[in-house]
């Protein structure tokens, strides 16, 4: 209110729009927002009337008297929102009339297209910096759900004119489950999802057009209330879909990428990925719009065993593409990983399947610490004449202190920071993981225990002598976690 620029960021469902809607009613007007989907314009045009709030649009799926209202009431300066697409924006006219509508406020909605870092570049909108100077400089507010930092420091460089205020709300959605599976056959994948969801609300992102059609066209065949959407399909048959999705309560919307910005459905219990996104960031967003009513809610996506590595393009598309693939195949917890990636750190979740994992891997191993404890005991009271009464009792994971093991549960974790760095040692290498070091010398270091520094090293190298060179890192690395425990 104040008309300071303003670049805000928070998660799917979180309001971002009443950054600019609510000066608008409060007379802070008129509100020039540019937004990328008629879809989006759409739902928040018939919200706001439907409050009495003047608004309007101008796009290409408008009737022609539509479009000619919307013109008649900005010559008037009767609207208070004025919603239009980059793409018309850009037009000489369209910069022309609206230097007569004179707007107090610009806003850019889901202001990651600007970046040509983020996952959903749109060329028109690197030119909103010379348009707004072309209507004056107006107040400029910006909103997005997902940017890294990288995507951010670009932001603000392209679409700014001056230094705005930076409002970063956390991207934590702890209400969503994570989970990654193996990737087989799109349709018996996606079914056997929607069988455990049946009646409820939910989501299916495909790559491709004809893969959603496909998808959509086989679910419908078992019974599921599948709907189609991408931008292949004519502009009637997407409203019709998007109008069945916002009021079924057990909609199905099997969809690329062009759905999803703006609906306002915040009952959508399960979103899955049938073909993974190109980037960390595209996945955030996709999933957060599962759960926005803040009950619990699932994010599934299906990744091949084998994926593929990223040509190299433009904008860093490659590196984009090993994000997601670390993301699908590594053993850290889901989400500290995309919020690293959106740079906030976070502790592990304890609900991923990663997180969940975990836990089932490490009780095997603190069942067997106690049952090798108690085959200890029981043979160290027979040979008791022979053994000093202070003679240390040692486990097979690791040596006892007081009764108790060093730490079991250190000793798997140091298994899965082995096998992410030999993951990443692959990765960098372009050879298979199990030519680095296969998973039983991984568990052989994670299980020495000696208290001599240099007696481990040689122990580890040992282990790893059959082995390519490029396992050497291994070897520290187990000895800097040995000392952190």
């Amino acid at each position: 209110m104040n008309g300071e620029d303003v670049f805000a960021l928070a998660p799917t469902g979180a309001g971002k729009s009443l950054a600019y809607q609510l000066p608008a009613v409060m007379g802070h007007a008129p509100v020039l927002v540019v937004s990328p989907l008629v879809s989006l314009m759409r739902d928040q045009i018939e919200a706001l009337r439907a409050r009495g709030i003047p608004a309007g649009s101008l796009n290409s799926v408008n009737e022609p008297q539509e479009n000619a209202v919307t013109r008649d009431l900005i010559a008037q300066r009767r609207l208070r929102l004025l919603y239009v697409a980059p793409e018309r924006l850009v037009l000489d006219e369209t910069i022309a009339m609206l230097r007569s509508f004179r707007p107090k406020l610009l806003a850019v909605d889901e202001a990651h297209c600007v970046s040509r870092w983020g996952h959903d570049f749109r060329p028109d909108y690197a030119h909103l910096a010379g348009i707004a100077r072309k209507l004056g400089a107006p107040q400029t507010i910006a909103v997005t759900a997902t940017a890294s930092p990288q995507t951010r420091a670009d932001i603000q460089a392209l679409l700014f004119l001056r230094e705005p205020k930076l409002f970063v709300s956390s991207f934590q959605r702890p209400n969503i489950d994570i989970a990654f599976r193996r990737k087989r056959n799109r349709l018996v994948d996606v079914a056997s999802v929607l069988r455990a969801y049946h009646g409820q609300c939910g989501i299916v992102y495909c790559a491709s057009r004809q893969a959603t059609d496909e998808l959509a066209h086989a679910l419908q065949g078992l019974g599921a209330p599948a709907l189609a959407y991408h931008a292949g399909l004519d502009s009637a048959t997407r409203s019709a879909h998007q109008d069945q999705f916002i009021r079924r309560k057990d909609a199905v919307m099997v969809a690329t990428i062009a759905f999803g910005m703006g609906i306002d459905r915040a009952d959508v219990r399960y979103v899955l990925h049938a073909d993974l996104p190109h980037s960390v960031e595209a996945y955030y967003q996709e999933i957060g719009r599962a759960g926005r009513d803040g009950a619990p809610s699932r994010a599934i996506a299906f990744a091949s065993r084998h994926m593929g590595a990223a040509r190299e393009g433009a904008f860093g598309e490659a590196q984009a593409s090993r994000d997601m693939r670390d993301l699908a195949q590594g053993y850290d917890c889901r989400w500290r990983v995309v919020l690293a990636h959106l740079g906030e750190s976070g502790a592990p979740c304890g609900h991923c399947d990663n997180c969940r994992s975990r836990r089932r891997l490490l009780a095997p191993p603190q069942r067997a610490w106690r049952a090798a404890t108690r085959w200890l005991e029981n043979r160290a009271a027979r040979n008791a004449p022979s053994a000093p009464e202070d003679a240390p009792v040692a486990s097979a994971w690791t040596q006892v202190n007081e009764g108790e093991p060093a730490a079991p549960v250190a000793r798997m974790r140091l298994l899965v920071v082995l096998k992410e760095e030999r993951a990443a040692i692959a990765r960098r290498q372009r050879i298979a993981p199990v030519a680095i070091a296969d998973d039983a010398a991984l568990r052989a270091l994670s299980l020495l225990a000696l208290d001599d520094a240099d007696a481990m090293k040689r122990a580890a190298a040992d282990i790893l002598a059959d082995f390519d060179a490029a396992a050497t890192p291994l070897i520290a690395t187990t000895l800097s976690f040995l000392r952190a425990d």
